[in-house]
């Protein structure tokens, strides 16, 4: 289904959940809109938030998607689309990336832990720039920490659910961000996914953390792929600073561990309890971690916000 026709397929589907109407949703629809919001630059939440509330029409659809991407962009994410809607699934390159960033210790411990710190890819500069952007964004004055817990909407007690910003864009489309995930998904055929931005700022008597328990971001009715996640520290996380922890080494007992429990969501509740190490880190490192190892942002306890930028590309 090429662009031009999954579009409004797109919307339509949309709007009609909303209205509460039977719906024709092509077979590989998930996939198709994985790939598509992938190669169009569009955050998940934000397409259903605009889907879900002002959209009306497949009109609609497509005028916002013009202002959010802009016309060139737009032009080329249908060409891209309408490539891989056409590629032949028979005829998909095997080349080997040769690993130009990382060395053998650094892929063994990637292998046996199930995620990776690498540092210094990424210029300062860049993360400055998030950094001031989530601040601006939110309106928070770093030298007054009365701003620091800010009421705003798009800000859900760690997430900023905000996607769109140069300054994002310009550590997401990073040629050594890119390399650094095509050396460990063992293709260059890849894309970047369109990822949010994290705030945690540190917890108080009257503002309390409530996202540290470990979890996974697994759709458990499905086999577990392998997938990459990760982030960004775009300013130093010291150990008590909110730092990611993870459990080293689950990704090797996942499978097993689940089929333990009757139901998913009993499994979820049990990895609560699990021994995490903290990742610390300094600004510019970026954590990588395999989807099935337990993770989760800590309390912080510092006398500083945490600010990250999360990353991810898929597979083509």
């Amino acid at each position: 289904m090429i662009s031009t026709a999954f579009i409004p397929h797109l919307a339509a589907t949309y709007l009609s959940r909303k209205a509460g109407q039977p719906q024709s949703v092509a077979d590989n629809f998930e996939i198709l809109e994985e790939r598509w919001l992938s190669i169009y630059g569009v955050g998940k939440l934000e397409l259903y938030r605009y889907l879900y509330s002002e959209c009306r029409h497949a009109d609609d659809f497509m005028a916002w998607l013009l202002q959010l991407k802009g016309a060139e962009a737009l032009s080329e994410a249908h060409a891209n689309f309408d490539e891989w809607v056409s590629r032949d699934p028979c005829n998909t390159s095997s080349a080997v990336v040769n690993p130009t960033l990382l060395n053998a210790a650094e892929l063994q411990h990637w292998n046996n832990y199930g995620f990776l710190k690498i540092g210094g890819l990424v210029p300062e500069q860049l993360c400055d720039a998030v950094k001031q952007f989530i601040c601006d964004y939110q309106g928070i004055d770093l030298s007054d920490r009365t701003t620091w817990y800010p009421s705003h909407e798009d800000w859900h007690g760690l997430m900023l659910q905000v996607y769109q910003h140069p300054s994002i864009e310009a550590i997401r489309m990073h040629h050594n961000v890119k390399q650094l995930f095509a050396e460990l998904y063992q293709t260059h055929d890849i894309v970047a996914n369109t990822d949010k931005v994290s705030y945690n700022p540190p917890e108080t008597d009257t503002w309390t953390f409530r996202h540290h328990h470990l979890h996974w971001d697994i759709d458990m009715s499905q086999p577990a792929a392998y997938y990459i996640q990760g982030l960004i520290y775009l300013d130093d996380v010291p150990e008590n600073r909110g730092a990611l922890k993870v459990v080293p080494g689950f990704h090797k007992q996942y499978e097993a561990y689940v089929a333990q429990f009757e139901h998913t969501d009993q499994a979820q509740q049990s990895i609560r309890d699990l021994a995490a190490a903290p990742v610390p880190g300094k600004k510019g490192d970026i954590v990588l971690w395999q989807q099935t190892l337990p993770h989760a942002a800590s309390t912080n306890h510092s006398e500083l916000p945490r600010f990250v930028q999360y990353l991810s590309f898929t597979k083509l």
